[in-house]
């Protein structure tokens, strides 16, 4: 519990500084295996989606989380069973340009957001402390322990340390990876 907690106020305070977060940022992308121009891409789309999906009247799609590598789009979060959100959440993903494919991971509840935060953290504390992989090159999620992985890494065996790792934690019910390698 400690360490989630530092971590997190870590997170928070670092976010509060300018330079840490140019720093933050021109490292991740000088370490991301994707160009920079696709980098580029993934966010525009990223953030077309995002805007659309607050934007729809339909209700709880506006919470989902969503992530763009090198086209493939995932979208994740709380859906409860027979909402016409996950429907409409694919259908806005698909019709926006520049999108590949869609994939999906919802649940039904979420009993303890709490819970998933520091799971995430100590997830992210893994991959930090694994020296064969680069920390900032697989985004985590944790709904209800599930954990979803997206990212681009050089090689499959990086992707399964990923997974190897995530899947250590403590809490952990599953890990679901959409992490691919460079195209």
């Amino acid at each position: 519990m400690r360490t989630a907690t530092v971590l997190m106020l870590g997170v928070l305070l670092s976010a509060c500084n300018p330079y840490v977060a140019a720093v933050s940022m021109t490292y991740g992308v000088a370490t991301d295996e994707r160009s920079v121009s696709t980098q580029a891409s993934d966010t525009e789309i990223e953030g077309q989606i995002t805007a659309a999906l607050v934007a729809s009247p339909v209700q709880g799609v506006g919470t989902l989380d969503v992530t763009c590598r090198q086209g493939v789009v995932v979208l994740a979060g709380v859906i409860p069973p027979s909402s016409p959100a996950a429907m409409q959440a694919v259908q806005i993903a698909r019709a926006t340009p520049g999108v590949k494919r869609v994939e999906t991971f919802f649940v039904a509840y979420r009993p303890s957001l709490t819970n998933d935060l520091e799971i995430k953290a100590k997830i992210k504390e893994a991959f930090v402390t694994d020296p064969n992989i680069i920390s900032g090159r697989v985004d985590i999620a944790v709904y209800a322990g599930h954990v979803v992985l997206v990212g681009v890494v050089p090689t499959p065996e990086s992707a399964q340390e990923f997974v190897n790792d995530a899947a250590a934690v403590n809490g952990v019910v599953s890990v679901r990876s959409y992490i691919q390698q460079p195209q």
